[in-house]
Order: structure tokens, then sequence, then C-alpha cells
């Protein structure tokens, strides 16, 4: 019986977000509150709350807003909250005209450049070096977005590339390999070859 009303109370659920959708109501709000009304249901089917160390709040009512609590908060500390600062932050400076200004004063000595697809490996080494200082590909990925996107495109770089080379910066890093990275044991011995 537990399972019918686990899957009838999330079937329902999700048909109401789907209603929502189609209202054009505010899903963010229908998504919290079907999940809170979820957890509700699961608690009243004797189910505890599926978070790891969840402390109870010894009212059984708030334990599911303390849930939610405590995952926001675990999120807003890690690269949730930072990336919803960078693109703030790229927004803001959008905003004030901060952008066109560091475009026009990046732009005047890359238009003395015949072809703007040399600055592609240019923008790769560049990316890759902040790579070493921004280790998130998102993080990354914005900041480049915000700041040599339309550089690149003012340059005469087609969008498409422009977009492609932050892309690759932002997902191909360079790492040294494991072999390079973990040093041999003291004990070790190159096995004989079949020459010896």
């Amino acid at each position: 019986m537990s399972a019918v009303i686990m899957y009838g109370s999330a079937i329902i659920a999700v048909a109401v977000v789907i209603f929502m959708l189609i209202k054009k109501m505010d899903i963010k709000i229908t998504l919290f509150l079907m999940g809170i009304l979820l957890m509700f249901i699961g608690m009243a089917m004797g189910n505890g709350i599926g978070v790891k160390d969840f402390a109870s709040t010894g009212a059984v009512w708030l334990d599911p807003l303390k849930a939610v609590a405590d995952q926001f908060k675990d999120t807003l500390r890690s690269a949730g909250f930072i990336i919803l600062i960078l693109g703030g932050y790229s927004a803001y400076m959008s905003h004030i005209g901060a952008n066109e200004v560091t475009v026009s004063v990046l732009t005047k000595p890359i238009k003395h450049i015949k072809s703007a697809y040399i600055l592609v490996p240019v923008v790769f080494l560049l990316g890759n070096l902040l790579s070493l200082v921004i280790p998130s590909a998102s993080n990354l990925a914005i900041i480049l977005l915000a700041t040599l996107f339309p550089v690149l495109v003012q340059s005469g770089m087609s969008s498409l590339t422009a977009a492609g080379v932050i892309a690759t910066t932002a997902t191909v890093m360079p790492t040294l390999s494991a072999a390079t990275m973990s040093p041999l044991p003291r004990n070790w011995r190159r096995p004989p070859s079949s020459q010896d």
C-alpha cells in the first residue's frame, strides 16, 4: 500500500507541476512547494528525512523546512553560489557599461592583426593559465564570456569560433599525467626486456 501512495503522490506532484507550467505560474515556487509536500507525505508514511547527517528539530512539521535550509547552506558554500556571484557581477558590469569600455580598450591593439583567428591559440593559452587559479570550468567560462567574448567578436572573429575557443578553454585543462604525478617506489626495477 505504501508503494501505491508513494507513486501516486509522485504522479500527482508531476501533474501539478505540468499544470502550473501550462498556466505559466512561477515554477520555482511550485517545485519548492511540491518538494516540501512530498517530504511531508514521506514522513507520514514512516520514512525519515533523506539528508545525510540530518539532525531533527524536535518538531516533525519543521523537519522538511530544516532539511531544505541545510541543503541551501551546503549549495551556497559550493560552486553554485560562486557561479551566482560571477553571473551577477557580469550582468552588473554589462549594465553600467564597463564591458563596453573593456572591449573598446582591448580591441584597439587587436585591430592591427590581419587575421583575428591568430587569437585562437592565444586565447586558449590565456584560458589555460587562468584555469590554474580558477579551477572551476563554469566559473572560468563565465569570466571568459564576460570579458573575452565581446573582444573576440569585435576583432572580427565569428561568434561561433569565439564561443568554441572559450568553451574549449574552459573544459580542456592541462593536467599532469598520472605517471609524472606519482613517484615510482624505491624498490621498483625496470622489467627485463626480450633483448636482455
